[in-house]
């Protein structure tokens, strides 16, 4: 792993690291796996048996190391896991160069891609959006990137020993299938470089929609406002409207102002093209999404451990700037009584409120009733694709698309920030 006591302070950065990725973990909860490594052209099937590693049904070491030969030797790897718990979940096909470490955990595999940095980040680009993006979103996604990873605010794999996970948890690495020459030049021409506050490397977020507004952090993460991690309004123009009432906030979802991710910007024809090739094809400006009441009370009791007979209003307490709740109170009636609970942060609010994963928590809640019964479906009339934090991945698409460059793209969502060289 890297030295994350160091990698905040941008002047102890002088040389390319190395980067440990987790691809597959303990939640996977797999206990066999296939690679394929194509210098020499052999297949490993690998499994767990009794605590110890077995491949091609000989014990091996435990930790197991396979070595790539060169950069353009790559491990061929199935069924890895993209889009943990999200409603996109799938099993994919990945590709990846460097070494590969096999440790077992109990009778579950833990797999570990250990590569240069400049290599990851080439692959995360194309993992997060498609390699057909113009090139100044790669770049300004390139440089967004390696910030984050290099700024290792959370940590949040530290119990494993690597620095990132492969997926949305940490940003997504699919290996080097999806690398063309577009998406090998972004990252050679902007090697190494990263934005920078105050001699700190920047905490640089990013989320697929923005709906309009992009989020304070603190509405999200971290107590503490970061100044670069600032609401902006998806435009050049356009002031952040003061969203005080949810009529006010029903009427902007509904009426919302000209941005740049504005789904009447980019057609999904055109859009579908330039993400990410797990991405699952949807309405990522403004959305809409029911739930029945029996429904709704199931998914309690299940995600929040709350049992509801009836629930009778969803009530956001709190609100950022962008709509997003991040506390959100539930009532109903247990036996006949009334029951309350809170559900608190935005993450655990689209974690209950969806059987996957809810799109953002921003949204308008409608509840359909008749007289004095409990309503027998809500209604979520959202905007945005995920957290909303700092760069808003399809508004800086289509930034791209009209002649913007990475650093007009970075400046325009990270605040107060700049470009810097750590190494060449």
């Amino acid at each position: 792993c890297m030295d994350k006591s160091m990698l905040a302070e941008v002047n102890l950065i002088t040389t390319e690291p190395l980067i440990s990725v987790g691809l597959i973990l303990p939640e996977d909860k797999k206990s066999s796996i296939l690679i394929e490594d194509t210098s020499i052209k052999k297949k490993y099937k690998i499994k767990v048996k009794s605590g110890q590693i077995v491949i091609n049904k000989k014990i091996a070491k435990n930790p197991f190391i396979f070595k790539s030969k060169s950069k353009e030797d790559t491990f061929i790897i199935k069924k890895i896991k993209a889009g943990r718990g999200f409603h996109w979940e799938k099993d994919i096909t990945i590709n990846v160069t460097g070494e590969l470490i096999l440790k077992s955990n109990d009778q579950n595999l833990i797999l570990i891609n250990k590569l240069k940095l400049e290599d990851y980040i080439a692959s995360v680009a194309t993992s997060e959006m498609s390699n057909s993006c113009p090139s100044s979103f790669l770049e300004s996604q390139t440089i967004a990137a390696r910030s984050w990873v290099l700024a290792s605010a959370e940590n949040k794999h530290e119990d494993l020993n690597v620095d990132v996970c492969n997926d949305d948890c940490c940003q997504r690495y699919q290996g080097v299938k999806e690398l063309n020459e577009s998406a090998i030049s972004s990252a050679n021409k902007t090697r190494g470089y990263i934005l920078t506050s105050n001699s700190k490397i920047c905490d640089t977020r990013y989320s697929k929609s923005c709906g309009g507004i992009s989020e304070n952090n603190e509405v999200v993460w971290f107590n503490k406002p970061i100044e670069y991690l600032r609401a902006v309004h998806d435009s050049k123009t356009n002031a952040i409207p003061r969203l005080m009432s949810e009529q006010e906030l029903n009427t902007w979802i509904d009426n919302p102002d000209s941005c740049f991710c504005d789904e009447t910007e980019i057609s999904k024809k055109e859009l579908k093209s330039y993400l990410g090739h797990v991405d699952k094809m949807g309405s990522y400006f403004r959305w809409s999404y029911s739930l029945k009441q029996q429904e709704l009370c199931v998914l309690i009791r299940k995600k929040a451990g709350h049992h509801f007979d009836s629930i009778v209003s969803l009530v956001p307490i709190s609100r950022g700037v962008s709509g997003r709740i991040n506390l959100l109170k539930i009532k109903g009636y247990t036996k006949s009584k009334p029951s309350t609970i809170k559900i608190k942060s935005e993450y655990e609010i689209r974690r209950v409120l969806h059987p996957k994963f809810l799109y953002s928590s921003a949204f308008i809640i409608i509840a359909n009733s008749s007289s004095n019964r409990p309503p027998d479906k809500f209604t979520f009339k959202g905007a945005g694709w995920g957290h909303g934090v700092g760069l808003c991945q399809i508004g800086a698409l289509n930034m791209a698309l009209k002649g913007y460059s990475h650093k007009q793209i970075l400046y325009h969502y990270f605040l107060n920030s700049k470009l810097k060289r750590l190494y060449e």
